[in-house]
C-alpha cells in the first residue's frame, strides 16, 4: 500500500441542515475542510463566540480534573495507559448529555475549593511571619502603641546580636551623656536579637529616640492597642481556624473522587463540541444555504457523496485535486509496515512528491534494530510481552501499531540473538561450567560477534550498502515515474557502479577478497567514476562548469558514501555492548565460591542487571535504528515536508462513541 489518493470536496445545502451535515461528517471522520472565502452574497458563519466558551469550559473541566487528581487520585493501573478508550452507547451518551451542566457545576465548585485552600494557606504564610515578628513580645505586659505618658515616653524596639540592660545603658550614655532619666528593660534576647522597651523622661526624650536611632533600635514590624499576648492568641486562633477550614475544603474534594469519569466525559463532550463549531466557522453562508470545501479520501468519496445526497436537500461535487492545491497525505499499510508509520511521521510526512517510505524501510528497521538489540533472551521477552499485550488489552489503532512494532523487532532480535548465540548474554555456557561442571556447547549458528568483531563489521557495511541501494532504488522509481528518465540513470546507476566497486576494495583491507571481484570492482568503479564525472555537471552551459561539476560530484558521491557507510557500524557498537554488558552481569553473579550463594547471588544479579540492560539497550537501539533511517536512508530519496490529513472528526481522550449525537 502507498498514500491514498485524495479528492477535493465541495457541498451546497441548506442552511438548516449544517449542523447536522457537520456531525455527519465529524462521526465518518473523512473529510478535512478547507477555510472558505468570502464570496459576494456569503459571509462567515460566526461561530468565534461559541468556540471561546467552549473553550473556557473545557479549561475549566481540565483544571478540576487536575485538581480532582491531586486530593483524590482516580485508581488505574499501568495497563490501563494501554488500553482503549471506553465506548459509550447512544442511551448513556445522552444521559451524560443532559449532565453536562451539572457536571460542570461541580467543576466549578472544585476549583472554587482549591481557591479556598490555596488561600488559606496564603493567608496561614502570613500570619505565622507576623506570628514569628511579634512572638519576642510576647511577655511585655502594655500595649505595642500609645504606651507613653504625661511626663515619660515609651520607645519599643529591636536591635542586632544579644544584649543586656547594662550593655544598652552605656551605648545610650555615650549617645546622650546628658540624659540620665532613662530606663531600659529586655523584653526578649538571643543570638539574633534583642527586644527592648526604653523609657525617657519627657525633657530628653528627642535625644534618646536620635540615640537610639544610631545605637542600631528598630521599631516593631507593626504597632497595635492589644496587648501582644492577646494578639498572638488572636493570631493562633485565626490560624487554627484557617487550618480546619482547609481541612473541610479537603474532605469536600475527596469526597468527589467518584466523579472523575463524569469530568472525564465533559472533557470529551466540550471538545467534541468546540472542533463542531470551529468546523461551522470555516464555511460561508447565505440567507438560506451554506458552502463548504475540502479533501476526502477517494475510496470514502463516493459512499459519502451517496449518503449526503440521500439525507439532505444537497448537492456534494467530487473531483481531482488542482495541481495548484497541495492535498493532505493519508498513508495506508498493511500489517507489516504499518507499525513503522509514526517513525517516519517523527521525521516528517511524505510529500506530494514522495512515495511512501514505510513499505520499503520497514523490513531494514525490524532487521537493525534486532542486530542491534541481538539477544535472543531479551528478544523472546519481547515477543512474549506484545503478545500479551495483543491478546489481553483492547488497544487503540496507534497503540496497536506501536505493539506491532516491537512484536517484529523482538522477532528480528531472536533470530539475530540465535545466530550470534546469545541468550542473555552467555548465561546458558556460565550455568554449564559454574554448576554442571561440564564444556559449554556452541550457542552461535552463525558466528560470536566478540571473536569475529571485524567479519561482522564488514557484513553491517553490507548491510548498509543494501539500504542506501535500496533508497537509491526508490529515488530512480520516482525521477523515472516523473519522466526524467535520463536523471534516473545518470544519478542512480553510476553510483551503484562507483559504492558497487570500491565496496569489495575497501573490504580487502579487512578480509580476503577473490581476486575476480576485486577486478570486476575496479572496473565497476572506474566507470561509475567516470559516469558520475560526466554526468554530475550536466546542467552546466559550458564545458568548465561541467567538469567542474563532474569533479565536485564524484568527491561529493564518494565522501558522502563513504560516511553514511562507517555509520552502520553502530550496528556492531551497539550489538556487541549488549552481549557484553549481559556477559559481564552474569560474570558477577558467579564471583562468589560457594554454590548456593553463588545460585543465589547469580539470580538476583540475572533479574536485576538484565532488566537493567534491556532497559537502557532498549532506549539505545530504537534512538539509533530512527537514526539510520532519518540521516542516512531518507537523504537518497526522501524529501518530507507534507501536511498529514487531519480531518474533522470524533477526537476524544476518554471515551469512544457509538454514535455523536448533537444538542444544538
Amino acid at each position: 500500500m502507498a498514500k491514498l489518493k485524495m479528492m477535493k470536496i465541495e457541498l451546497l445545502a441548506l442552511l438548516e441542515d449544517s449542523k447536522k451535515i457537520i456531525d455527519l461528517l465529524q462521526r465518518k471522520g473523512v473529510v478535512e475542510l478547507k477555510d472558505e472565502e468570502q464570496e459576494d452574497g456569503l459571509q462567515k458563519f460566526a461561530t468565534a463566540g461559541c468556540v471561546s466558551q467552549f473553550d473556557r469550559y473545557l479549561q475549566t473541566a481540565l483544571n478540576a480534573q487536575a485538581v480532582l487528581t491531586k486530593y483524590a487520585p482516580a485508581k488505574k493501573s499501568l495497563l490501563d495507559s494501554f488500553s482503549a478508550r471506553k465506548e459509550l452507547s447512544v442511551e448513556e451518551f445522552d444521559a451524560l448529555t443532559d449532565r453536562a451542566d451539572n457536571i460542570l457545576s461541580v467543576c466549578s465548585d472544585i476549583l472554587a475549593y482549591q481557591k479556598s485552600i490555596d488561600d488559606k494557606k496564603a493567608d496561614i504564610v502570613r500570619i505565622q511571619a507576623q506570628l514569628d515578628a511579634l512572638e519576642p513580645w510576647r511577655d511585655l505586659d502594655i500595649p505595642l502603641k500609645n504606651a507613653s505618658t504625661a511626663g515619660t515616653k515609651l520607645y519599643l524596639g529591636c536591635m542586632a546580636n544579644q544584649q543586656t540592660r547594662e550593655e544598652v545603658l552605656s551605648l545610650l550614655a555615650e549617645q546622650a551623656p546628658q540624659c540620665e532619666a532613662v530606663e531600659v528593660e529586655i523584653i526578649h534576647a538571643d543570638k539574633i536579637q534583642t527586644c527592648l522597651a526604653v523609657w525617657a523622661h519627657e525633657s530628653c526624650a528627642q535625644e534618646i529616640e536620635q540615640a537610639l536611632r544610631l545605637i542600631g533600635v528598630n521599631r516593631p514590624p507593626e504597632t497595635f492597642s492589644d496587648l501582644p499576648a492577646e494578639r498572638i492568641r488572636k493570631y493562633e486562633d485565626r490560624i487554627k481556624a484557617n487550618v480546619e477550614k482547609i481541612r473541610e475544603d479537603t474532605q469536600k474534594l475527596e469526597s468527589l473522587g467518584s466523579m472523575h469519569s463524569d469530568i472525564e466525559f465533559v472533557i470529551d463532550y466540550l471538545a467534541i463540541r468546540k472542533e463542531k463549531y470551529d468546523a461551522l466557522n470555516r464555511l460561508t453562508v447565505s440567507e438560506s444555504c451554506f458552502v463548504l470545501s475540502g479533501y476526502v479520501p477517494e475510496r470514502d468519496a463516493d459512499g459519502l457523496k451517496q449518503q449526503i445526497e440521500k439525507d439532505y436537500c444537497a448537492v456534494v461535487n467530487i473531483t481531482e485535486v488542482p495541481e495548484a492545491e497541495d492535498p493532505p497525505i493519508l498513508l495506508k499499510n498493511g500489517t507489516f509496515a504499518a507499525p513503522v508509520e509514526s517513525i517516519t511521521e517523527m521525521y516528517s510526512t511524505p510529500s506530494n512528491n514522495d512515495v511512501d517510505p514505510n513499505p520499503v524501510m520497514a523490513f531494514f528497521y525490524y532487521v537493525f534494530f534486532g542486530l542491534m538489540l541481538s539477544d535472543a533472551g531479551y528478544g523472546l521477552i519481547m515477543v512474549i510481552a506484545m503478545l500479551i499485550a495483543k491478546k489481553k488489552l483492547k488497544m487503540e489503532e496507534k497503540t496497536k501499531k506501536t505493539v506491532n512494532m516491537f512484536l517484529f523487532s523482538g522477532i528480528a532480535t531472536v533470530f539475530w540473538g540465535v545466530m550470534f548465540g546469545s541468550y542473555f548474554g552467555d548465561i546458558i555456557p556460565v550455568i554449564f561450567t559454574e554448576f554442571l561442571h561440564k564444556p559449554a556447547p556452541r550457542m552461535y549458528v552463525w558466528l560470536e560477534p566478540v571473536n569475529d568483531p571485524m567479519i561482522l563489521l564488514l557484513y553491517c557495511f553490507l548491510f548498509g550498502i543494501i539500504q542506501l541501494f535500496a533508497g537509491l532504488g526508490v529515488r530512480f522509481y520516482q525521477l523515472w515515474k516523473a519522466g526524467k528518465r535520463l536523471d534516473a540513470v545518470c544519478d542512480t546507476l553510476f553510483v551503484y557502479l562507483l559504492i558497487g566497486g570500491i565496496a569489495p576494495i575497501g573490504a580487502n583491507l579487512i578480509a580476503d577478497i577473490p581476486a575476480a571481484a576485486l577486478t570486476i570492482g575496479k572496473y565497476c568503479a572506474l566507470v561509475g567514476g567516470l559516469g558520475v564525472v560526466l554526468t554530475s555537471g550536466r546542467s552546466a552551459k559550458n564545458i568548465v562548469g561541467k567538469l567542474g561539476g563532474g569533479l565536485y560530484g564524484l568527491y561529493n558521491t564518494a565522501s558522502g558514501y563513504l560516511g553514511d557507510i562507517l555509520s552502520y557500524s553502530r550496528l556492531l557498537a551497539l550489538g556487541l555492548s549488549t552481549g557484553v554488558i549481559a556477559s559481564v552481569f552474569n560474570m558477577l553473579g558467579t564471583l562468589p565460591s560457594n554454590p548456593v550463594v553463588k545460585a543465589i547471588a547469580l539470580t538476583v544479579v540475572f533479574i536485576v542487571g538484565h532488566s537493567v540492560n534491556i532497559a537502557i539497550n532498549l532506549i539505545g537501539t530504537y534512538v539509533h535504528t530512527n537514526r539510520l533511517q532519518y540521516v542516512e536512508f531518507f537523504s537518497k530519496f526522501y524529501e518530507g515536508g507534507g501536511r498529514s490529513f487531519t480531518p474533522l472528526s470524533v477526537n476524544t481522550k476518554y471515551y469512544k462513541f457509538t454514535e455523536e449525537k448533537t444538542n444544538g
